[in-house]
């Protein structure tokens, strides 16, 4: 027997389309640039770009919070993803010289986008759907994203940097489509009130009056400083001790994608089964433990396991994250929220990016890549606790 109270609605398979379609864009682009900052400026550019794509979800993440829960969702992804689309066009035909600049221009857009998307989901999907709704949108845009690092590869080897920049700012054309035509949209409380002071800064107060919110981004923060030096040492690491180039690069994206995207699809029943909590905590061991296992590999064949491993944790972590945030939060700050856990995560891997291109001056990357990993289990295992022995299904109000 179908019961149409227990699908989900048709407009998150709309937004599901759209976003994945854009990460698809997002993650050819990413390869281009960063191969493109390597050779330019060795792994100092590489961490330049990473810290630029990082450091204004940093800087506006009160801000942003503010503006999406301040305005009708809708136009606010209208005018921020046409924003997006023009600044990856402009990458296509710049110089080197602009690349670091256009990129922030481009993280100033996802700052805004990510948190307005996020509070959409819950106001249009009911509570007890929410894991199924966050591991659909995750599996659909992850299963787009397989493709996304082997073509980067094969496009900036065949035709250098700037069709794949082209090819993003298509895709976030595709977006603003989808934006435009789907009838679900948010209109937040504080839409049309008077300002009035400290509601910029509220999505902060929520999250650090909340006991297990302020445990979940601690363990966060934490984590991802001592884990995100991988990401600008794994791209030397690939090219030098797996001797492997952007194909190479571009099909361990792959095997991440591949385990993203079966665990992400299995998130509805996976939480009818388990305490988000606790599926948050195996994802972070199981990501740990996976990249520790891939900074001792020396065959990419192996280290495409490790990926896939790294794949479903990441899957796990992401979508418990989502719905003990959605579960907690009222809707009337729930954008301010949602941006103040993106901008509270991203303060970490700016600090952790800062660490890893310091380390890799003296420090060889499969040194970096194994020091992060066990650092970070030692880490997960001093700051559980706190987020195990939380409660998960409560609401809390603006302060």
């Amino acid at each position: 027997m179908n019961d149409s109270s227990t699908r989900l609605p048709r407009a998150l398979y709309a937004i599901a389309g759209g976003r994945a379609v854009s990460f698809l864009g997002d993650e050819v682009a990413t390869l281009a640039i960063a191969f493109r900052a390597k050779d330019h400026y060795g792994h100092l550019g590489v961490a330049a770009i990473l810290i630029a794509n990082a450091l204004p979800l940093v800087l506006l993440s009160a801000h942003a919070g503010f503006l999406v829960d301040r305005f009708r969702t809708k136009p606010v992804l209208i005018i921020t993803t046409l924003l997006q689309a023009a600044v990856c066009f402009a990458l296509a035909v710049s110089p080197a010289a602009f690349l670091i600049p256009l990129v922030v221009l481009l993280a100033c857009g996802t700052a805004v986008a990510t948190p307005a998307w996020q509070a959409l989901i819950p106001s249009i999907v009911p509570a007890e759907k929410l894991a199924s709704a966050f591991g659909t949108l995750q599996s659909t845009i992850t299963l787009f994203g397989l493709a996304g690092p082997a073509l980067g590869g094969w496009l900036v080897g065949r035709f250098g940097f700037s069709w794949p920049l082209v090819f993003d700012g298509a895709s976030f054309v595709v977006l603003v489509a989808v934006a435009a035509l789907m009838r679900a949209d948010r209109t937040p409380s504080g839409a049309g009130t008077e300002r009035q002071r400290g509601q910029v800064t509220a999505g902060f107060r929520v999250v650090w009056s909340d006991a297990v919110l302020r445990s979940l981004l601690i363990l966060i923060v934490v984590f991802i400083v001592v884990l995100g030096a991988i990401n600008v040492a794994e791209i030397f690491f690939i090219t030098t001790a797996l001797h492997a180039g952007p194909t190479g690069y571009g099909f361990l994206g792959l095997c991440f994608g591949v385990g993203s995207v079966i665990t992400s699809a299995l998130a509805g029943r996976l939480t009818e089964r388990w305490a988000s909590s606790r599926l948050f905590v195996v994802g972070c061991f199981l990501v740990a433990g996976a990249l520790l296992g891939f900074s001792l590999s020396r065959e990419l064949a192996l280290a495409a396991v490790f990926s896939v491993l790294v794949g479903i944790g990441n899957s796990l972590l992401n979508v418990s994250a989502m719905v003990i945030v959605s579960a907690r939060v009222a809707d009337e700050v729930r954008g301010r929220v949602f941006s103040a856990v993106q901008g509270l995560a991203s303060s970490g891997q700016v600090i952790s990016i800062v660490l890893g291109g310091l380390l890799l001056i003296v420090v060889a990357p499969g040194t970096v890549l194994l020091g992060s990993s066990v650092a970070a289990l030692i880490v997960l295992l001093l700051t559980v606790g706190p987020v195990l022995r939380g409660e998960s299904r409560s609401e809390v109000a603006a302060s």
